[in-house]
C-alpha cells in the first residue's frame, strides 16, 4: 500500500476512478457535468494521466497533492506547438483530474488559427492565394473560428459583422456571432470552444482601441484570400469539439441551443430524412454532423458531410 501511494501514475488513475459516473444521471454545475460519464472519455483522460505522470516523475513530484501550477506548466510545454484544440483538450483533462480551472492563457498560449494550419491539412494553397498577406489574417482567423461566409467579412457590405453581433455568456465571453447571410437570412453560429477566450480578447481589444461596436470588425479582405478554406476547417474542428462535448456532458451553447443557434423543428425534420436512416453516416455521428450544418448556415446533413466533413 505504501508503495502504491508513492506511485504518481497509480494516484492519478485512482483519481479518475473516483470521478467515474458511468450510467449515472448527469448533474451539471456551471454548465459542466460532474464526474466522467463516458468510458471513451475516461480512456482519453488516462492517456493524459500517463503523460502527466512522466512529467511529475521527472520533476520529483511523488504525490498528487504536490502537483501545482508549475508542474502543469511543464506538462503543457510539450504542447507549445500543438493546435489550439489539442491544447484545450489536454488542459481540460488535466483540470478534470486535478480539480483545477487553468486556462490556456495561464501558460502563455495565445496562438491563433492561421492559413498555415489549413495549408498543412488541406494541401498547398494555389499560386494566386493571398492568404499569407498580413492584412488578410484577421478575416481568415475570424472565418476559421466562427464559420462565417465571405459576405460577413466584407467591410463594404451592409451585413458586415460587428462587435455588437457577438453573443456573450454571463461571464462576458463570446460564445457565438449573429450573421445575416444568403438572401438576408439571419443565423447564429457557435464560436469554437478552443478559441473563445482568444476571440473575446481580440474583439475586446478592438473596442478598447476605439472601434465602434457597430463598425465592421474586419477592415480588409480580397478575392484571393480563400476564406472558404477556413470555413471548412471550422466545420471539422466544430465536429470534433461537439463530439467531445457530448461525451463529457458539456453544453457548448450555454443553454441557448434551440433559442439562438438551431431551429429545433428544422433540425428534427432534417435528422429524420429517410435518405439517412442510420445514426452514423460515413463513420460520422449524424446528430453532430447535422449540428455542424446548422452552424454553417446550410441546415442540411448532406452538405455538411460531403462538402465539409468528408473532404
Amino acid at each position: 500500500m505504501g508503495r502504491n501511494r508513492k506511485n504518481i501514475t497509480i494516484q492519478l488513475n485512482r483519481r479518475i476512478d473516483e470521478l467515474l459516473r458511468i450510467g449515472e444521471k448527469k448533474v451539471k454545475v456551471d454548465g459542466r457535468a460532474e464526474g466522467i460519464h463516458s468510458v471513451k472519455t475516461a480512456d482519453s483522460y488516462r492517456g493524459t494521466a500517463g503523460r502527466l505522470a512522466e512529467v511529475c516523475k521527472a520533476s520529483g513530484v511523488r504525490s498528487i497533492e504536490d502537483i501545482d501550477k508549475s508542474v502543469v506548466e511543464r506538462y503543457m510545454e510539450s504542447y507549445r506547438n500543438a493546435s489550439a484544440w489539442t491544447v484545450s483538450r489536454e488542459l481540460s483533462a488535466t483540470n478534470k483530474i486535478l480539480g483545477t480551472s487553468y486556462t490556456p492563457s495561464d501558460f502563455g498560449f495565445t496562438q491563433r488559427r492561421t492559413h498555415v494550419s489549413v495549408k498543412n491539412n488541406r494541401g498547398d494553397l494555389p499560386p494566386t492565394s493571398t492568404a499569407h498577406k498580413s492584412e488578410n489574417q484577421d478575416a481568415l482567423y475570424f472565418a476559421s473560428v466562427t464559420g462565417c461566409r465571405r459576405s460577413s467579412l466584407d467591410p463594404s457590405s451592409k451585413t458586415a459583422v460587428t462587435a455588437s453581433d457577438a453573443v456573450r455568456n454571463a461571464q462576458g465571453q463570446i460564445i457565438g456571432f449573429r450573421f445575416v447571410e444568403k438572401g438576408g437570412r439571419e443565423r447564429v453560429s457557435a464560436v469554437l470552444l478552443s478559441e473563445r477566450q482568444n476571440l473575446t480578447q481580440w474583439v475586446d481589444n478592438k473596442l478598447k482601441g476605439g472601434l465602434s461596436p457597430d463598425a465592421p470588425l474586419i477592415s480588409h479582405i480580397d478575392k484571393n484570400m480563400g476564406s472558404h478554406r477556413m470555413r471548412a476547417e471550422y466545420a471539422k474542428e466544430l465536429y470534433n469539439e461537439l463530439k467531445e462535448a457530448k461525451e463529457r456532458g458539456i453544453d457548448i451553447y450555454d443553454g441557448r441551443k434551440y433559442e439562438l443557434f438551431i431551429n429545433k423543428d428544422k433540425y428534427e425534420h432534417s435528422y429524420n430524412n429517410p435518405r439517412f436512416k442510420s445514426d452514423t453516416v460515413h463513420g460520422l455521428d449524424k446528430a453532430i454532423a447535422l449540428e455542424v450544418s446548422f452552424n454553417l448556415g446550410h441546415n442540411r446533413l448532406d452538405v455538411s458531410i460531403y462538402s465539409y466533413l468528408k473532404q
